[in-house]
């Protein structure tokens, strides 16, 4: 088979270790590098961003970065394919993930794009996935794979939600990497010291009597941070607070 099924706690590493990788990425560049990072772990054909109605951009002069072939970009720009492109239509129609075998090719233009981009090493198939911001921003992720009709569907119910999860997360990276919003992570003083004592390698015991706190006051401290920082377990939130200097590296 094309895909290979993995057992549920590898699908979990991969889908945080991505979501940890994409969630620190400040430049523009870093995100077509972490798409390439995807489509090795995933082990895609291609992957895609477009980003509009974000600032200055719009769906006309979009932000994208794509890991197609550069003479596909190419030929995508010269024949003026968003005109044409059924996916841009779609995503402005639906909140759902989008199927490329669900698209109509009677029509003749429509045909001739996919068969195009197909010739171009798009991938045989693919999905695109609207997402939606709370300041009118959107964007459409997509990803593509050369699995055949079987293995298309089993990789579909594998990992939809993966992508679905991933779409929203490089959607904020790209609004922080151009300065259209700031990372919200904000931890109180109270966390920040839990969090500080336990990258020191000091236990719940020891962190509570540093701190003149419970050993269950500790604990509820800790299950904030990874809340409000997105991690789950303690050693991810450590890593992820220093990243964005919210602790100090302990001494």
């Amino acid at each position: 088979m094309y895909i290979k099924r993995l057992n549920t706690n590898l699908e979990e590493d991969a889908l945080l270790t991505m979501i940890d990788r994409v969630d620190t990425i400040k430049k523009n560049k870093e995100i077509n590098t972490a798409l390439h990072e995807m489509i090795d772990r995933y082990s895609l054909k291609n992957a895609a961003y477009m980003g509009y109605n974000m600032g200055t951009l719009t769906q006309a002069e979009p932000y994208a970065s794509v890991t197609y072939s550069d003479d596909w970009v190419k030929q995508y720009r010269e024949k003026s394919y968003l005109d044409v492109d059924p996916v841009l239509q779609a995503v402005n129609k639906s909140i759902l993930p989008i199927d490329w075998q669900s698209f109509d090719i009677s029509n003749q233009k429509v045909r001739r794009f996919f068969n195009e981009a197909k010739d171009a090493g798009v991938g045989r198939n693919g999905i695109s996935i609207p997402v939606r911001g709370r300041n009118g921003d959107a964007a459409i992720f997509s990803i593509t794979t050369n699995a055949k009709e079987n293995d298309w569907v089993q990789f579909k119910r594998q990992f939809m939600r993966d992508f679905q999860v991933l779409a929203v997360h490089f959607h904020q990276s790209v609004l922080v990497a151009n300065d259209i919003i700031q990372p919200k992570y904000k931890l109180s003083q109270r966390e920040v010291e839990v969090l500080y004592w336990t990258a020191c390698g000091k236990t719940g015991e020891e962190a509570a009597l540093i701190l003149g706190i419970s050993k269950r006051g500790v604990r509820f401290h800790i299950y904030n941070i990874m809340h409000k920082l997105n991690c789950t377990n303690v050693t991810h939130a450590v890593a992820k607070a220093m990243y964005f200097n919210l602790i100090k590296p302990p001494k």
